[in-house]
């Protein structure tokens, strides 16, 4: 077998992803010598096809000095961004799970009642320590804890206080 037949998958998406960066970089080098306008990593991102973040980091390395701090704000509103994106997209799901739950929503965890001008109030799930739609007992895909009778002792200790209760009450009847 030759040297190229044994590199994997991943070795050979890395070498192809290496080629077109270098590529698109020596492009940006000429293209931002030719730039005139004021909001260069949006122009970046719409020219090459990139996200914010790989935009800075190209522009950095081909030498664009960005004013201070600019580079880090632009860096931490689109991690900000990724993770209310991905928030939504976790609600989404949760919701999809739990259509009929009226008693429930994303941010109350019950849902006591609601006020003259319509506004729900109750129980937030940050309250009762869990995310939204986050299982009290149990994991998450509906197999509850108590809802699972196997899972029950089977010892008598645990229902001896019952069984001496029920047979009390049954002898003074």
């Amino acid at each position: 077998m030759t040297e190229k037949e044994t590199q994997t998958k991943a070795e050979k998406k890395r070498i192809r992803q290496q080629k077109k960066r270098q590529l698109r970089l020596a492009r940006a080098r000429a293209w931002l010598a030719t730039y005139r306008g004021s909001r260069i990593v949006r122009a970046y991102r719409k020219e090459f096809n990139v996200d914010i973040v790989c935009a800075v980091r190209d522009l950095q390395e081909i030498g664009y000095k960005f004013a201070a701090g600019c580079a880090e704000n632009l860096l931490k509103s689109e991690m900000t961004r990724r993770e209310q994106l991905r928030q939504k997209k976790i609600q989404e799901k949760l919701s999809k799970q739990y259509p009929d739950n009226e008693d429930q929503d994303g941010l109350f965890y019950y849902i006591a009642g609601y006020t003259s001008g319509g506004f729900p109030y109750g129980i937030t799930w940050e309250e009762m320590g869990l995310l939204p739609f986050e299982s009290v007992v149990g994991d998450n895909n509906g197999d509850d804890e108590m809802a699972n009778i196997e899972n029950w002792p089977e010892d008598d200790e645990h229902w001896q206080f019952d069984m001496d209760f029920a047979t009390d009450q049954h002898e003074e009847n």
